[in-house]
């Protein structure tokens, strides 16, 4: 038996963890565990910083994130997030816990818990649970199968691209195991691809027309202000596709969207396939992927849209 599923065996009560603005590998892969962990009987405690996006509401992490607490726990799993400030308002109950587990996927890891298992070079953390649930020869169910499933989707741009991972023959063929399993992945693509609500349709407009060009346009930007997301009634986590579409135009080298959480704090998404993306989030204190990270900065609208031009910039003429 691997050390971690020993520990896990062990523990009576088990806190999971992941990043805040959590997509679809933060909350599959949480899901996951805690139906892994609600068959082998352990009292789980979920610490996903809210709001979490309406899109994946279906899988029922709204209802049980950051709901209840104890004082100490057996143990902690972080799950998709490289650090513990990725946990935002949840990083206190982290550290309530008697040991900890993190399994994730990004390269700027900080190995941070009493034991990580970390793999860059794969699509997902999710697919990387795959991985550990079949050598441990785990029953994947139906339920923790879609969760799985929705993170490797994801992650990997509905597979239109390896952003944060690589997808390779064993990413195709954890995929088809999963739908033997029976993953729903009808209600995954439906949610995640193909569905939009009306009120990110007109985000996506008023954002679209608020894209500027910088540098022969190669360098692309989007800030979104916090009037906009309360005229459209929408989250920061709904910019996602902005960030999609921005990302895909003819001649764009980094794209960075960038959306005010409050009068000091914005949130930043990058995307670079030419450039380093992590290097501008790790200006900020944040981190992520080569190709895709995200940061917060802390000042102004205005002020951190200079700060993160210059940034891109900087990134645009490196050298090395």
């Amino acid at each position: 038996m691997a050390e971690w599923f020993e520990l896990i065996k062990k523990a009576k009560t088990i806190a999971l963890f992941s990043h805040i603005n959590s997509d679809g590998d933060a909350n599959g892969s949480v899901m996951a565990v805690k139906h892994l962990l609600d068959d082998l009987g352990k009292e789980t405690f979920v610490f996903v910083p809210t709001p979490i996006n309406l899109s994946y509401h279906f899988c029922g992490i709204n209802n049980i994130s950051c709901k209840k607490h104890l004082k100490q726990y057996d143990l902690a799993i972080a799950l998709d997030a490289p650090n513990t400030k990725r946990f935002g308002q949840c990083e206190h109950e982290f550290f309530k816990a008697k040991k900890s587990i993190c399994i994730d996927h990004h390269q700027d890891n900080e190995n941070y818990a009493n034991i990580n298992i970390l793999d860059s070079n794969i699509s997902s953390t999710c697919e990387l649970l795959y991985n550990l649930f079949k050598q441990e020869h785990l029953t994947i169910t139906k339920e923790m199968a879609t969760c799985l499933y929705l993170g490797i989707s994801t992650d990997t741009g509905g597979f239109m691209h390896s952003f944060h991972g690589a997808i390779t023959s064993e990413t195709w063929e954890a995929i088809a195991e999963l739908s033997k399993l029976g993953a729903d992945l009808e209600i995954v693509n439906y949610n995640i691809f193909s569905h939009m609500r009306k009120s990110v349709f007109e985000l996506f407009r008023k954002g679209l027309y608020r894209v500027e060009f910088f540098e022969d346009g190669r360098i692309a930007m989007c800030c979104i202000n916090k009037k906009i997301l309360d005229e459209t009634g929408t989250e920061i986590t709904d910019t996602h596709k902005l960030t999609d579409v921005v990302s895909s135009i003819d001649g764009v080298e980094i794209t960075a969207i960038m959306a005010q959480r409050g009068y000091k704090e914005q949130s930043v998404s990058v995307r670079s396939n030419k450039h380093n993306a992590q290097r501008i989030c790790k200006a900020f204190g944040g981190g992520g992927h080569i190709k895709a990270s995200g940061c917060r900065i802390f000042t102004t609208f205005l002020e951190a849209k200079s700060q993160l031009f210059d940034e891109c910039k900087k990134e645009l003429y490196r050298n090395d």
